[in-house]
């Protein structure tokens, strides 16, 4: 199980991590880095809580039933997630245009 979720953990971060990049400017990356963790922080204790109750009174099968159907809605929202729109002349200097 614990392979399972590192391999899961390995994979995920960093497609997680570069979407928060490219969601802004380059001037609060740090910042929404920042927000990025303390959201992952506040609800990774709640988070936890919940599923060991739902463990705890309705079996393991239920639990894990609860947090894939979770996912699946999290996957299913991120489908309507809409991207920014990217100037690719801003990506270059001005130098590398002209060669």
């Amino acid at each position: 199980m614990f392979l399972f979720y590192g391999l899961f953990f390995g994979l995920t971060e960093g497609a997680e991590k570069a979407l928060v990049g490219d969601m802004v400017g380059k001037e609060n990356r740090g910042l929404a880095y920042g927000f990025y963790n303390l959201a992952i922080g506040i609800s990774a204790l709640p988070a936890s809580l919940i599923f060991g109750f739902v463990w705890k009174e309705a079996g393991f099968k239920a639990a894990f039933i609860m947090g894939s159907s979770l996912a699946l809605l999290a996957a299913i929202m991120l489908l309507f997630l809409r991207a920014p729109k990217i100037n690719i002349n801003s990506c270059f200097k001005k130098n590398d245009l002209a060669a």
